[in-house]
């Protein structure tokens, strides 16, 4: 028996004050990332603040930690059916 199209594509509905409250709180390690269901960018902006912030003294963690400010404002802007609109159902990665 094959699952519909619709099944497939099915992602759980994620709190917007939660994914806001990653973002500020522990987004420099790619928190919210790892929340909304984005594994390969929540890596990503993990190895960028531990590896980059080991290797630039620092400068990849505060680019990480800028970029998870600035997303953790928009979740936090947005309404709660934009929010998952855009970031839950529309999977969008980055602002």
């Amino acid at each position: 028996m094959e699952a519909s199209p619709a099944a497939v594509d099915f992602r759980p509905p994620k709190k917007r004050v939660t994914a806001a409250l990653f973002a500020v709180f522990g987004g420099a390690f790619g928190l919210h990332k790892f929340y909304l269901g984005y594994y390969q960018t929540g890596f990503m902006m993990l190895a960028c603040s531990v590896v980059g912030g080991i290797l630039t003294l620092g400068l990849g963690t505060g680019i990480s930690l800028i970029i998870s400010l600035i997303e953790g404002l928009i979740y936090l802007m947005d309404s709660d059916e934009a929010f998952q609109k855009t970031y839950v159902r529309s999977v969008r990665e980055w602002f």
